[in-house]
């Protein structure tokens, strides 16, 4: 017992922003104002600093790159769900719906865009209080260990159920389903990642641990979000999703994190 509290107040500090809800009743609670945000940078060592930035000094909850838990998780995977479904109900509190907001902050500056124009500074903000924006991130990854991914897949809805559509279909594809609204997901993607799945024991090698932010190539799909946009990203959102691929080297390094806000912006 004395183990799994330990587990708990841990990676709560890592799921924060990853606070999971029933989708059936997610559009309808109320849930507190939240700013997420992603950020490309050219180097890990760029990628560091911007972690240090966002959690140490702004206070923002950082998702990916993960923090270490290999020292507090479960032994066996088969106590890995029931601990973690307790830290997703208790961070939803904090910032809502898993991946969702109502104010987003993209600074893709640090890739090279394949749709022209579309590696720039933008925000984002809902239309109301009432609305949300609900994400959707998840990795197809070269190898678990080390982790190792080819393709970041990014998603943008105004709707939970087809966020949840959206991560299902992900799933079903083999991509590790990071953030969504289905908790089922989130459990089993990083199931996957901390627990050999011929075993049922917690992995041994300290490289299977960490999602790091690095990506071989990032897909940003706005469609269905895309009137929130800056106007002159608007139509090549409406038409297809943004392809982002490294500036220098063969990875792109993202950080994605979520912060309480009480105050809005809106693009100008």
């Amino acid at each position: 017992m004395k183990k799994l509290a330990t587990f708990l107040a841990v990676v709560l500090s890592f799921v924060l922003c990853l606070g999971g809800v029933n989708p059936a009743f997610a559009q309808q609670a109320t849930q507190p104002k939240s700013r997420g945000i992603t950020t490309f940078y050219v180097t890990p060592q760029q990628q560091a600093e911007g972690v240090n930035v966002y959690h140490d000094i702004l206070k923002y909850d950082v998702a990916i790159p993960n923090i270490d838990l290999s020292a507090v998780l479960p032994e066996d995977l088969t106590d890995f769900p029931a601990a973690y479904k307790q830290v997703l109900e208790a961070s939803r509190q904090k910032n809502g719906v898993n991946g969702s907001f109502t104010e987003g902050w993209f600074d893709f500056q640090g890739a090279s865009a394949v749709v022209p124009g579309t590696n720039t500074l933008f925000a984002v903000d809902v239309n109301s209080p009432q609305d949300r924006i609900y994400s959707v991130v998840a990795g197809l990854p070269a190898s678990q260990c080390p982790v190792k991914i080819a393709n970041t897949q990014i998603a943008f809805f105004d709707s939970v159920v087809d966020a949840d559509s959206k991560a299902k279909e992900l799933d079903s594809r083999g991509y590790l389903v990071y953030i969504s609204p289905v908790d089922d997901l989130t459990i089993k993607a990083f199931s996957q990642i901390f627990y050999d799945q011929t075993t049922g024991k917690k992995k041994t090698d300290s490289n299977c641990f960490l999602v790091s932010g690095a990506t071989e190539k990032v897909t940003t799909d706005f469609k269905k979000i895309f009137t929130l946009l800056p106007p002159k990203l608007q139509q090549p959102a409406r038409q297809q999703p943004f392809e982002f691929e490294p500036r220098v080297g063969d990875s792109i390094f993202l950080v994605n994190a979520r912060k309480d806000v009480t105050r809005p912006i809106r693009n100008k």
